[in-house]
């Protein structure tokens, strides 16, 4: 168990880069709080230890002290989260919170945890796994967000939480070369042009050669080339209003991943094909794999304080992306399965809020409005599957949601404090689909049509959320609470109507009603700070993706459908020491069991055999964090962070080699800062140990076995100067 418990950091606190320093050359003088953080998980400004839930929120800061690039770094200091790229495809997500999500990216299937830029919810996974370059804090939200945050999120939210622009020029730039021949650079310049006009532009980009080789084509394999703009601009008119512009763009033309073949399938052309490579990022392949994606968007906040306690708030986004892929899903250097992926999507969205902040009182009401939709076009070239081989999914599905909210907080006297909330939501999805099999590549001319329909489904969903805390002394609270959480229903666009009608028919919404009891504490004058928490979910109408066999022994149709329902449950450690005036602790550790209560497949109750996909029974981390004063030379910081990760499935699926062991990754980090704190050298190494593991694969009936390994060890070398 102490393995398990040093593993990664995080807490509900502020976990700083470095404690705190003097302004002079001296030593610092022995400052032994630790700092605190504010947050807006109830739609206002709060201290973590007063909200009555569970949270992990990490400055920015911190996370460029880890070496972070983007939100998967979160895993490394959350319990009971799995984040990483969605199966083949760079730049989307895969994210579960206490054991709920959704693996499968395709158009038309909701995800189970909410992704926030900046207050905007991404609908899509594909453009979610967000880069943080100049972020103030994130935040995980744990458990159902059905009250505040809406559809999509009963598994838990994320906000990344941009920085504003400041009063005073300024700016960061900054450049990381290391091993793969990274290349990336940072620029962040805030630029005043009025007194009430102030503008700030982030740009990022990251270059890297491949983790493996190609070994039939000789080329690179799991590159990196992606780049981010994010530009922002606020206008403060008059004390009372405040009017903010935000504008951001990524580009991803980074090589697909390395799909490792765990197995030989039996269709293998070549015997020479045969042999496994040696690799975990190696593949043989001639196929042409691509892998581009591009997502933008555009929003205009507003915040006015009409009159003394009382504040109206307007949220008008945009966004848009596309991406083109193509895969080979055997790795054989002659494929017997390619898969080409077009997408794209266009969504926007209006929230109104409504605050009024009393005297011991609080309440937030507001109207969300939201219009998507989304397209994609599925080909995929299968040697020796049926006698015509060539097989396209395409369509697209339009959701319009409206939604109606309002939570209110209030005192009890000076130690309890009750909150009652409600959202009532209102969906219509609208698809089209056709799906057929072709004679060749060209995909002009249908053999078999599969499915030709167009159809719409209505969803209504009430969310409550209620909340009873107490404040037990001055440095520890305890809390109760109870919310609902759902994800929306949705259409199979893979759909076979010729073979399996049902497959046509409307997705039930997934819900979630979540009980959780916690305490929170500020111990030791401020030296200790620590949450805990127990929760159980009831789980219902779970949508899997599982593949329904039509008779034949090499085929199989991937269906989607509610399958069940389930029970997750569990608890949550997470704490953070001050150990002297140059030393920090933080940790955290999770437990989380999950089962299928019901799992009706082919008329059969099969729930005792299949498990859920990334619920690991343990995940549990720590951070150790010294801060050095050099005299006049300056600082040296010095941490070490690590993650455990207990035995894990990726997909539904039950082949036993996607089966990922538990294991641990470390991280490592020497930086120097000069006296005047304008230079930074930091050298770092990444996944110490070299440790083997993945991430996510492929099982397919014909004996395709594919797994995505994580990065190996690299080392890295980041020169950085402020101004």
């Amino acid at each position: 168990m102490l393995v398990v418990a040093f593993a990664a950091a995080s807490s509900p606190w502020e976990a700083p880069a470095a404690p705190a320093r003097d302004d002079d050359d001296e030593p610092p003088a022995k400052t032994t709080e630790l700092d605190r953080i504010t947050v807006t998980a109830r739609r206002r400004e709060e201290r973590l230890m007063q909200v009555p839930q569970a949270i992990t929120a990490i400055t920015g800061e911190e996370l460029d002290s880890r070496g972070a690039t983007n939100i998967a770094a979160l895993d490394m200091v959350t319990p009971n989260l799995t984040l990483y790229p969605a199966r083949a495809f760079n730049g989307s997500l895969t994210a579960y919170i206490r054991g709920i999500g959704q693996f499968d990216p395709i158009w038309g299937v909701e995800p189970g945890v909410g992704i926030y830029l900046d207050d905007v919810h991404l609908a899509r996974p594909q453009g979610a796994l967000l880069d943080v370059v100049d972020v103030e804090r994130v935040e995980v939200l744990r458990g159902p967000q059905g009250t505040l945050y809406g559809r999509n999120t009963l598994g838990g939210a994320i906000k990344v939480v941009t920085r504003a622009p400041e009063p005073e020029f300024g700016g960061k730039v900054g450049l990381t070369v290391g091993d793969y021949g990274r290349r990336d650079g940072r620029l962040v310049l805030n630029v005043p042009l009025a007194e009430d006009f102030r503008t700030r532009l982030a740009l990022a980009s990251y270059d890297r050669d491949g983790y493996g080789r190609n070994l039939f084509t000789g080329g690179e394999v799991s590159a990196r080339d992606a780049a981010v703009a994010r530009f922002s601009a606020l206008w403060t008119p008059t004390p009372d209003l405040d009017v903010g512009l935000a504008y951001d763009r990524y580009r991803d033309r980074s090589g697909a991943p390395g799909a490792r073949r765990l197995a030989v399938p039996p269709l293998a052309l070549d015997p020479a094909q045969t042999p496994l490579d040696p690799g975990r990022h190696d593949v043989r392949s001639e196929a042409p794999e691509r892998l581009d994606l591009d997502n933008e968007g555009a929003s205009v906040t507003v915040d006015w304080a009409f009159r003394p306690q009382w504040r109206l708030r307007s949220i008008s986004a945009w966004r848009q992306g596309e991406s083109h892929t193509v895969l080979d899903m055997d790795s054989l250097s002659q494929p017997i399965w390619v898969l080409g992926r077009d997408f794209s999507e266009r969504q926007r969205s209006q929230e109104f809020q409504l605050h009024r902040d009393g005297e011991g009182a609080h309440l937030v009401t507001g109207l969300y409005l939201f219009d998507g939709i989304e397209s994609g076009d599925g080909r995929s070239s299968a040697k020796h599957f049926m006698p015509t081989n060539f097989f396209r999914a395409a369509g697209s599905i339009r959701t319009r949601s409206v939604a109606a909210f309002a939570d209110w907080v209030r005192d009890l006297g000076t130690a309890w404090q009750l909150e009652l909330g409600l959202r009532y939501s209102t969906e219509r999805k609208s698809v089209d689909a056709f799906n057929a099999s072709y004679a060749d590549a060209s995909f002009t001319t249908p053999v078999v049509t599969t499915a030709d329909f167009s159809d719409s489904a209505r969803y209504s969903e009430p969310t409550p959320r209620a909340a009873l805390s107490w404040r037990a002394s001055e440095a520890t609270m305890l809390y109760v609470q109870v919310s609902r959480g759902y994800k929306g229903g949705s259409y199979n666009v893979r759909a076979n109507v010729l073979t399996f009608p049902l497959s046509a028919h409307p997705l039930d919404a997934e819900t979630v009603l979540a009980w959780e009891a916690g305490a929170k504490g500020d111990w030791l004058d401020g030296r200790l700070g620590w949450s805990a928490a127990v929760f159980h979910n009831d789980y219902h109408d779970i949508q899997l993706s599982v593949l329904t066999n039509d008779g034949e022994p090499t085929s199989g149709f991937p269906d989607f459908r509610n399958a069940g329902d389930g029970t997750t449950q569990g608890a949550e450690l997470e704490w953070q020491a001050r150990l002297g005036p140059l030393l920090q602790w933080t940790s955290h550790l999770g437990y989380l069991e999950a089962r299928y209560d019901q799992y009706i497949d082919d008329g059969m109750d099969v729930a005792s055999s299949r498990y859920f996909p990334n619920a690991p029974r343990w995940t549990a981390g720590t951070s150790l964090v010294a801060d050095f004063p050099l005299a006049r030379a300056g600082w040296l910081l010095a941490r070490i962070d690590s993650r455990y990760q207990a035995m894990t499935r990726p997909t539904t699926d039950l082949n036993p080699l996607l089966l990922q062991p538990g294991y641990s990754i470390w991280n490592a980090s020497l930086a120097w800062t000069s006296p005047e704190r304008r230079w930074e050298l930091t050298a770092r190494v990444e996944n110490l140990g070299d440790t083997s593991y993945r991430t996510t694969g492929f099982a397919y009936p014909v004996g395709i076995v594919t797994g995505y390994y994580g990065p190996p060890r690299n080392c890295s070398l980041t020169l950085a100067y402020s101004f």
